[in-house]
């Protein structure tokens, strides 16, 4: 893997993840089995293939041994990478930032100093899935350099913060208000609104740390009344209501924007990384697959982008990496766009490692590809092209109780498993979830997008199978 760009600019021989997802805990519960998106970031042990470098990885329950067999075997030499690989748990697997429970657990700090060794400055770094105050004070606690933004950038990443940095990249937002902190300027804010597009259909409110778009709701502006908590409202965590979401925009803050409601809008994103030394690059784009109320919810993604947009959404993400790398940020974010006919508006940054990272990594890492920034594509060695459909929402009460080794021998049977001879196939992620809730993930990877979906379908039906 000569060559090959590491996630999140990482640089070094030792590579320490903690991938905590470091957000409040009454958004973190509306996600089933939240804990075990630790394990997204497990794609990382392919970095492995390089005999200099070594992984630490850390995690709040240990990890099913059968999941890291399964993704040492996608490694030239399994033994060997497993001899660099240290893997760690805190044991604790309750809700919440694992970063957290790390400068909480003075032994757990002492075993992850050991675990990393003795290395000299620059040769060790930490790799995070977001970046709060916690994860820094850790990166300070073990002598490591943190990729990802300071903590006084991270409101780049947040919804305000990002209809700010497109406005000042020159790149267009939709219609409204960012910077809300009140009911009564929530209510002040749509007024304005309407007044400025009386063809819109509705608005929808964002709280500014939300994510997987569990912190939007939807006001109808036919039957806006005052006061607005009156309106016809539908929150897109079915557990919000007036009250609570109330609390958390004065708590946190948020946005109102236009609803677009069109029939061929589409929801593209592209994710970039900026290195230490300030370079960026463009990684990829993608479609999302949006489901719940309005197409608000994140359920999966496709890869590449339509041809149609991929370049201009593209081009638009590089003039948001110039305004990130002027701030200082660095490490992975991502950038969601809405496409409706000609008109492309950005609708948030996601400063962070999201749910396009890991079945990108896993797709390029696995076959071997780079990106072609000219085409947006992923080139494989001898020629030719890769897709994918990706998702971490494979739910079923049929695989509730089931164990990771279950499930991929139930691939490997259905003759669906990644292929490292022809480049296609299926991966699988999020292994941790299937007892506890009957969730998995998985990456469908072929020659074609047709192909991709294909995979997909198949897939499901040898998970439902008896």
């Amino acid at each position: 893997m000569a060559g090959v760009t590491r996630p999140g600019g990482a640089v070094g021989d030792v590579i320490v993840v903690v991938p905590s997802i470091s957000f409040p805990v009454v958004e973190l519960q509306k996600i089933a089995a939240v804990q075990s998106y630790e394990e997204r970031m497990l794609f990382l042990l392919l970095l492995l293939a390089d005999p200099a470098v070594r992984i630490v990885y850390v995690t709040s329950e240990e990890v099913d041994p059968a999941t890291i067999d399964y993704y040492l075997r996608f490694l030239p030499d399994p033994a060997d990478a497993r001899r660099r690989l240290a893997l760690l748990s805190v044991g604790d697997p309750s809700i919440g930032s694992l970063s957290a429970k790390l400068l909480a657990r003075p032994d757990d700090l002492d075993r992850l100093r050991a675990a990393i060794g003795d290395v000299e400055a620059g040769a060790a770094g930490m790799l995070p899935f977001n970046v709060t105050r916690a994860e820094h004070d850790l990166a300070d606690a073990l002598g490591l350099q943190l990729y990802g933004p300071r903590p006084d950038l991270v409101w780049l990443g947040s919804k305000s913060g990002s209809r700010q940095v497109a406005l000042e990249a020159g790149v267009p937002v939709l219609a409204g208000t960012e910077d809300l902190t009140s009911l009564a300027d929530l209510a002040k804010a749509v007024a304005r609104l309407r007044e400025t597009r009386p063809d819109a259909p509705a608005v929808v409110v964002k709280l500014n740390n939300g994510f997987s778009g569990q912190g939007n709701a939807i006001v109808e502006l036919d039957g806006l009344a005052d006061p607005i908590t009156a309106s016809p409202t539908v929150f897109c965590a079915g557990e919000e209501s007036w009250p609570s979401f109330e609390a958390k925009i004065e708590d946190e803050g948020a946005i109102v924007e236009e609803l677009v409601r069109a029939p061929n809008l589409r929801s593209p994103s592209v994710q970039l990384q900026i290195s230490p030394s300030g370079e960026y690059e463009v990684l990829s784009t993608h479609d999302q697959i949006l489901g719940g109320p309005d197409n608000q919810v994140y359920i999966g993604c496709r890869f590449p982008a339509r041809p149609e947009y991929r370049m201009a959404i593209q081009a638009e993400a590089r003039k948001v990496a110039e305004v990130m790398v002027a701030r200082g940020v660095i490490g992975v974010f991502g950038i969601d766009f809405l496409v409706d006919q000609d008109r492309v508006t950005l609708s948030e940054i996601n400063l962070r490692m999201g749910g396009t990272t890991h079945p990108f990594w896993m797709a390029r890492l696995a076959t071997g590809g780079t990106y072609d920034q000219e085409s947006g594509e992923l080139r494989v060695p001898g020629g030719g092209v890769r897709c994918y459909v990706a998702t971490d929402n494979i739910k079923s009460l049929r695989l509730l109780g089931s164990q990771p080794a279950h499930v991929i021998a139930r691939i490997d049977e259905a003759g669906l498993a990644f292929d490292p001879a022809t480049g296609c196939g299926v991966t699988l992620h999020l292994l941790g979830a299937l007892p506890g809730a009957g969730k998995m993930g998985v990456v469908c990877i072929a020659e074609t997008p047709e192909a991709a979906d294909d995979l997909y379908v198949r897939v499901l039906e040898a998970l439902d199978a008896p």
